[in-house]
């Protein structure tokens, strides 16, 4: 199932652009896809209200991969999208075969609002955050293990820049995922694991714009006497997902999957988290995903 039909290609581009059209106040969920399998899905999640909130709330989410032949696929995971545009049939010596397994190209990203009717009476107050998105680039490279293709180490980053003017600086991730496709399955079923590790890294500016405390702000912290909070940037949080994913029959399935994700530095020592939240960061939910 890695060569889907033109119509299956087009209803991949419809999908990807109506769940990215209406993703816009969600954070990117932890749902890992094989790029050997085309898929397509939705569920439901449970989210920070903020970054750095204690308090969490449920949201709706779909994620799409479409293959289109020679390599090349588009992958929709909520708020994000990514299109690969590096061939797999790329013409390489002998010695650089193994490169035929390096993917690269766009992204497209939006990062959620944090409005001003979240649980916590004191961020309530702060400033609305709009929604940012983000443009960039990406590349992974998948290492095969032994036996089944599914068993792998995919190692990928990315790097992208905010398009609205929310925020100046980059975002960027390097992260490790191991794929399990285990032997026994359940009941008879197929069943692919995974599990990562991740590190975010970001630009001074956004830290600032998201755990900072500046101007009017300053008013929902009296206990600061009127002095900003200044969040740096650098290596912001880490991060751990892991999912189960099954199939009930030859297309349709159930995913498992969650995320948890420790922030760091100034992002873990501001009063919006200190005080307010929690460092410890997880996404969680389900999903029903079809395989076509």
């Amino acid at each position: 199932m890695t060569k889907p039909t033109l119509f299956g290609t087009g209803f991949a581009l419809a999908g990807a652009l109506l769940f990215a059209a209406h993703a816009g106040a969600q954070e990117v969920i932890p749902v890992e896809m094989p790029q050997e399998v085309n898929m397509v899905g939705a569920g439901a999640f449970g989210l920070p209200d903020f970054p750095g909130s204690e308090d969490y709330h449920p949201e709706g989410a779909g994620f799409l991969h479409a293959n289109f032949g020679n390599g090349m696929w588009v992958r929709v995971i909520g708020p994000e999208v990514r299109l690969n545009v590096l061939p797999s049939n790329m013409n390489l010596p002998e010695t650089f075969a193994q490169l035929k397994s390096l993917r690269a190209g766009f992204l497209y990203r939006a990062r959620p609002t944090r409005d001003t009717d979240v649980d916590d009476a004191v961020v309530r107050q702060m400033r609305r955050i709009p929604a940012a998105s983000e443009l960039g680039l990406f590349a992974s490279y998948d290492l095969p293990m032994a036996g089944d293709p599914l068993h792998k180490i995919v190692f990928s980053g990315d790097v992208a820049w905010n398009t609205n003017n929310l925020y100046t600086g980059a975002t960027g991730s390097i992260k490790a995922t191991y794929f399990y496709p285990f032997p026994q399955g359940i009941g008879g079923r197929p069943l692919l694991g995974s599990a990562g590790f991740s590190l975010f890294f970001a630009s001074d500016h956004f830290n600032d714009r998201y755990f900072g405390i500046n101007g009017a702000d300053l008013a929902a912290f009296p206990e600061r006497g009127g002095a900003p909070y200044r969040a740096e940037g650098g290596l912001t949080s880490i991060r751990v997902p892991f999912q189960l994913m099954s199939q009930f029959d030859r297309h349709w399935g159930v995913t498992l999957a969650g995320r948890y994700e420790r922030l760091l530095g100034d992002a873990k020592d501001s009063p919006i988290v200190d005080r307010r939240g929690s460092p410890n960061q997880w996404v969680f939910g389900g999903a029903i995903h079809y395989a076509f």
